[in-house]
């Protein structure tokens, strides 16, 4: 292969290149130099940080299936099956109240005694019988409905404020409480969930009028009260409500079950819904057992039960703090606030960073948001204060990685150390999107982090580790399942009975029993891979980009594309050379910037050095977008090892019993598995797959779009195997029969892709050769002939004049990890 320069890697163009595969050799290395080191400030903060990161989990709730759902029951269970942990902490509830709920306020320390006389006086409390007046007796007891017995809350809540204000009459009310099952929480999305009762804001005369505004042409506008049952047809907005409750007249087993999957669901929708919030509360009582909860972007967490009957000064404390707490120690974020409502009605925000305020316009990315648990990506077009548009991120990074604009300075020092002469550090900078500022976003004085600030650094090692739902019991093991029956037998049923008996035509009789209904609960139990949280605390991290580019999956311009794709391939080259692996290649971080007709790779937050083999050197990536050996975590191009001896014309020694045959194997070091450059270039190949078979040619549509549609859901699944993609990038030399059923214009296109996946399959094959004892890293550095077929002018103006038009595919039938193609619409 030979040696890229800078000159070919990035000025020149070649025209009309023979299009043919060069057997690699090994490739001329740099001089090793070491790496830069970074400021004394940067120092500080990244110490002891590994660049590496934890895997990029697949979550459910990202997929178009969870959106697409049709109905709450449906999406609750994708979140409660797949995306929370089945084994959650449960602390006391002294610790929580200690640590993480709201503190009271300072004129009402030490008076929650004082207050609880105060309801005994008048009456809120029945000390003969021990118990609150509103309840006359236990909710297991009571005849009316759920909403009616539980509105008993209200009752109470208000009494102990008004306790509180007997006190210290300048207490001023922040939250009311409002029970009543059967509104729903609505949002921009339309409704999300109905919780059974929720606290909401306890806003003054003028902040009314605000939100009546908001909500004009969407219903009545919402009456604010202390607490109590709302009118009929009030709508309440999810931007309003903190701290869901759901109830059960029962406490069994199946009564609990039921209450923490809704909880579960509706502190989601809390978090999902409103970029406001930063964490969120809940609280489940079934009959009087009383549990309070906990969810931000690291932690699902709930308290040991408590009687709210009798354990009446907890009450009291937790209605204390609710009542007078500030938004932030409820869970809002003060640093992004609601700009408008536009002409659309979507909610536009105020975001702020450092000294600098940015107002969204359109959100090109927030599926990442929908999981409970991780980073929770928001990607927002925005104006700044010259009304220049910019792209803003915001999300929760784990406290052991550094943010992205500083792995963005090292990437680039290791560039510049690599050659200064030549100058590809900044060669690789034109082709990355430029961070302008960014910041670590604070509470109060101190930057916010789920551990130390959200609970007061409480140590979680030492919670006990409970099952979110109580697995049901496995069934008894009947006598007879499949046999003869018999009129003797213990499980053998009469007709009479309750199933039916068939005997088949092989004279043996099986029950037919009608399958019972599926539910949520059903589901949770069938998914095994949850197991026990794996905790890692996140800092609130936000960065604004120059540039605001399209993602080439939203390129309309084939021909755009592929010249995008030529910019990245040259970015990969430098990167790769400087010893770094990008791990995320996706059409969502290739972008084709048109203002300066070039293209740029971003999100560089899971890049890697390839030196690094840390606890965080797992699998990463966008399924769609993986590459075939990094899905499955192993190499798939290496020899087989086992060879057959030279007995094919020897006889078999029938009387033979057994030999000595020597059993001595060389244990030969097995290398582990890694990223390497050739997976990033990979995922490049997977993107104009992608491109190709997710769209039309807006001039002609596919030949066979039934075919098409099926290879589509052949190849990106979404799931972690390969199987069909391995074969499709293997057998590259059926490629060009996709024309068959694509579009005929993209023929050029899909000659491009055979010639690319024959430089993969070649260079896997020779890396992997050595295999187990090795990898041979020489034949990683193939972008020269990557660049070959992309470069060549004769296929290039053949796809000059395609304009793309995306196919419009079954969206329920996508899955985990799929493309943001709504959201990411441009940058």
């Amino acid at each position: 292969m030979s040696e890229l320069s800078p000159v070919d890697a990035f000025e020149h163009v070649t025209a009309s290149q023979p299009r043919r595969f060069h057997t690699p050799e090994p490739a001329t290395q740099p001089p090793t130099q070491q790496s830069p080191q970074l400021s004394e400030s940067s120092l500080a903060q990244a110490q002891p940080i590994s660049f590496h990161t934890p895997a990029k989990k697949i979550k459910a709730a990202a997929s178009g299936a969870f959106r697409s759902a049709s109905n709450v029951e449906e999406r609750r269970t994708i979140i409660v099956s797949h995306d929370v942990p089945k084994m959650i902490p449960e602390i006391s509830l002294q610790d929580h109240l200690n640590h993480i709920w709201p503190p009271l306020p300072q004129s009402l320390s030490g008076q929650v005694d004082s207050i609880l006389k105060i309801l005994e006086d008048n009456g809120t409390i029945d000390i003969p019988n021990n118990r609150w007046v509103a309840f006359p007796v236990d909710p297991a007891q009571a005849t009316g409905q759920e909403g009616a017995v539980f509105q008993g809350l209200t009752t109470i809540f208000n009494a102990v404020l008004a306790a509180a204000q007997q006190i210290d009459s300048s207490l001023e009310q922040t939250f009311g409480f409002i029970v009543n099952g059967n509104v729903a929480m609505y949002s921009d999305r339309g409704v999300s969930s109905r919780p059974d009762g929720f606290n909401k804001i306890y806003t003054k005369t003028e902040e009314k009028e605000q939100s009546e505004q908001e909500q004009e042409g969407t219903g009545d506008a919402v009456k604010q009260n202390a607490g109590g049952k709302p009118p009929k047809n009030e709508r309440y907005f999810v931007y309003d409500l903190a701290n869901p409750h759901q109830f059960k007249l029962g406490d069994a087993e199946k009564d609990e079950n039921d209450d923490f999957a809704k909880l579960v669901y509706d502190m989601e929708q809390i978090l999902a819904l409103d970029p406001c919030r930063r964490f969120t509360f809940g609280t489940t009582i079934e009959n009087c057992t009383t549990r309070l909860w906990f969810l931000s972007r690291a932690t699902l967490l709930r308290t040991e039960p408590f009687d709210f009957m009798k354990d009446r000064r907890q009450l009291v404390r937790i209605f204390l703090s609710l009542a007078f707490s500030s938004r932030d120690r409820m869970g809002w974020d003060s640093t992004i606030t609601l700009s408008h409502v536009d002409r659309f009605g979507q909610r536009q925000y105020l975001i702020k960073i450092n000294d600098q305020s940015y107002t969204t316009v359109d959100v090109l990315s927030d599926t990442a948001a929908d999981s409970p648990l991780g980073r929770a990506t928001r990607v927002w077009k925005v104006k700044d204060s010259s009304a220049k548009i910019r792209v803003l991120k915001d999300v929760w990074l784990e406290s052991d990685r550094l943010e992205e604009h500083k792995i963005r300075e090292a990437i680039l020092a290791d560039a510049k150390a690599l050659n200064e002469e030549d100058g590809y550090d900044a060669q690789l900078e034109k082709r990355m999107l430029r961070p302008m500022a960014y910041w670590r976003v604070p509470v109060g004085d101190e930057e916010d982090d789920t551990g130390s600030v959200m609970l007061d650094s409480y140590d979680l090692g030492k919670a006990q580790m409970v099952n979110l739902i109580t697995p049901k019991k496995p069934p008894a093991v009947p006598t007879q399942s499949v046999g003869m029956s018999m009129p003797s037998d213990k499980d053998s049923v009469s007709q009479s009975g309750t199933a039916a008996v068939d005997q088949n035509s092989d004279g043996i009789h099986r029950s037919k029993r009608p399958r019972p209904q599926r539910t949520i609960l059903d589901r949770v139990f069938e998914n095994d891979t949850q197991q026990q949280a794996s905790l890692h605390h996140r800092y609130h991290y936000r960065i604004v980009f120059e540039q605001c580019a399209t993602t080439i999956h939203d390129e309309r311009s084939l021909s755009n594309v592929f010249r995008a794709i030529v910019e990245v391939v040259k970015a990969l080259y430098v990167l790769h050379s400087a010893g770094w692996v990008h791990r995320d290649i996706s059409s969502g971080n290739v972008y084709w910037f048109d203002d300066d007709h070039t293209g740029l790779i971003g999100d560089f937050e899971y890049a890697t050095r390839m030196t690094d083999r840390g606890r965080h050197n797992v699998r990463t990536g966008t399924p769609f977008f993986m590459a075939a050996e990094t899905l499955v975590h192993r190499y798939l191009f290496t020899p087989g090892n086992r060879k057959l001896k030279d007995n094919a014309h020897k006889k078999i020694d029938f009387d033979l019993v057994k030999k000595s045959v020597s059993k001595t194997r060389v244990a030969v070091p097995i290398v582990p598995f890694a990223h390497n450059p050739l997976h990033d270039l990979e995922s490049v190949w997977w993107i104009i797959v992608y491109i190709l078979f997710f769209n039309d040619d807006d001039s002609k549509s596919a030949n066979d779009p039934m075919r098409r549609q099926m290879t589509m859901q052949e190849l990106f699944h979404g799931r972690l195997d390969v199987n069909d993609r391995e074969v499709f990038l293997r057998d590259f030399n059926r490629l060009p029969d996709a024309q068959s059923y694509l579009p005929p214009s993209f023929s050029p296109a899909l000659e491009i892709l055979t010639e690319l996946a024959e430089v993969l399959t070649t260079a896997y094959i020779n890396s992997e050769k050595k295999y187990p004892a090795g990898i041979d890293e020489q034949y990683f550095m193939v972008h020269n002939d990557f660049l070959d077929p992309l470069l060549s002018e004769e296929y290039m103006d053949s796809l000059g004049d395609i304009t793309l038009v995306q196919v419009k595919e079954n969206s329920k039938k996508r899955t985990t990890s799929e493309v943001e193609r709504t959201a990411k619409r441009s940058r």
